[in-house]
């Protein structure tokens, strides 16, 4: 028995569907099994949106110029070398008071270096004269 040809739809049996008379069908809609209360209706297609990229680029590279210029307009930024650790110091000024507002690394970190270092200069210096004491009582 050759089935090739045959139609394999099967009648589709059950409740159907509901026609409302206050929803007019748009063209290629499709019609569904729903309550009155729970039909859907597919919204119009607004226009396609268009994205200038090389604008945006443009006004973001105005922005962060603006941004960079009105930094440097209030704040002044000085390089330090701080002389026990040898580190290099950011910090940022005041222009009005030339005091210290912020600087990178913290003054907290700069003592922490500072403070082991000095713990390591006398760790070497016990070392050294325990050294010596060994080579005098040998």
């Amino acid at each position: 028995m050759d089935f090739s040809g045959a139609n394999r739809s099967a009648p589709v049996s059950g409740t159907p569907a509901v026609v409302r008379a206050d929803v007019i069908a748009t063209r290629n809609s499709v019609p569904v099994e729903l309550s009155p209360d729970r039909t859907v209706q597919s919204l119009k297609a607004g226009d396609a949106v268009r994205v200038d990229i090389q604008q945006k680029d443009q006004r973001a590279q105005q922005r962060a110029a603006s941004d960079q210029q009105s930094r440097l307009q209030t704040a002044k930024d000085r390089l330090v070398i701080e002389p026990e650790t040898q580190t290099v110091v950011l910090e940022r000024l005041d222009p009005e008071t030339g005091e210290t507002v912020s600087q990178l690394p913290d003054e907290t970190l700069l003592k922490l270096r500072i403070f082991s270092r000095q713990l390591a200069e006398r760790a070497l210096e016990r070392k050294a004269s325990a050294s010596s004491d060994l080579a005098q009582t040998a």
